[in-house]
């Protein structure tokens, strides 16, 4: 693993340090595949702080790391931090992803939908991804709304319902 690309993301938490590196990052193939290694292989923090890196980069650069979709979508998984699973699910929905990701896609977002103490951006992004795919799988809307409406009874996020009139119109 980039050894300095590490110790720039441990050297600071922040928005700026973030996007200091995905400007680094930029549309260079083999700075994005070091990030890409580190957010799937690194501990922790270092993890989390190069997909939030990456998630600039793919806001940035429509597309650019969808060489490194299969990956991601194998990794979800086995994010046991929310906040990587939240920010997988964003470069996801910034990324055209291919059609035969989409199974293992709407199988994980339904379970974390469904997972009770999923912190709620991780079950909006899911919620977001899954809308995404209605126009080719229209049979999951009756599915998804009542979920959905499960998740507006038991919480109190008004980011929440703002989000769910806007992506299940």
């Amino acid at each position: 693993m980039n050894q300095q690309l590490i110790a720039q993301l441990e050297a600071e938490a922040s928005r700026a340090n973030t996007d200091f590196i995905a400007n680094w990052a930029g549309i260079n193939a083999e700075r994005i595949a070091d990030l890409f290694e580190i957010a799937l292989n690194a501990d922790g923090q270092t993890a989390a702080r190069a997909l939030w890196a990456l998630e600039k980069v793919a806001a940035a650069h429509h597309n650019i790391l969808q060489p490194h979709i299969p990956a991601l979508v194998a990794a979800i998984p086995r994010f046991t931090f929310s906040g990587m699973r939240r920010i997988a699910c964003k470069i996801l929905m910034l990324t055209d992803v291919p059609q035969k990701f989409d199974g293992p896609i709407v199988d994980f977002c339904f379970r974390m939908l469904e997972t009770p103490d999923e912190p709620i951006g991780v079950k909006a992004n899911c919620m977001s991804l899954i809308a995404s795919r209605l126009a080719d799988y229209p049979e999951l809307k009756p599915e998804l709304k009542a979920i959905v409406d499960s998740i507006i009874e038991t919480s109190d996020s008004k980011g929440f319902v703002v989000r769910v009139r806007k992506v299940l119109k």
